[in-house]
């Protein structure tokens, strides 16, 4: 009995061994969807230059999240309309356009400090950051 115990015992070792170290593959006959593997892309901030004239030359009067209100700009006292909701809504894009570059009677004027194509990018940003608009 001794010795059929001490026969198994090496037997059973060795399959188990063999069972471990086994390696191989299945192969089955279904196919495996593959998933491709990529790097995400940055995609670059194409209004990062309008939302910086927006705070230089903007924020100031309309505030930082253009809403607007009474300010206080250089002693005098002003109703700057926000540009969140109200009539800035309704205005087509070439009266922004217009207003921003030739100013009205207490907005200055700025077609002498961006370019037009700064002015359009700004109107851009207004519809698309400001008021949700694609």
């Amino acid at each position: 009995m001794k010795a059929l115990k001490f026969a198994l015992i090496p037997a059973a070792v060795a399959l188990l061994t063999g069972a471990c170290g086994n390696t191989s593959t299945v192969t089955t006959n279904q196919n495996q969807p593959q998933v491709a593997q990529s790097a995400p892309v940055a995609t670059p901030d194409e209004l990062a230059a309008a939302r910086a004239n927006f705070k230089k030359h903007c924020a100031g009067c309309h505030g930082e999240n253009a809403d607007g209100g009474v300010k206080e700009i250089d002693g005098h006292k002003l109703k700057v309309p926000g540009l969140r909701a109200g009539h800035a809504l309704m205005h087509p894009d070439e009266k922004f356009v217009k207003q921003i570059s030739e100013g009205d009677e207490e907005m200055p004027a700025f077609k002498d400090k961006l370019k037009p194509e700064e002015i359009k990018d700004l109107v851009r940003f207004i519809r698309k950051d400001l008021q949700g608009k694609q």
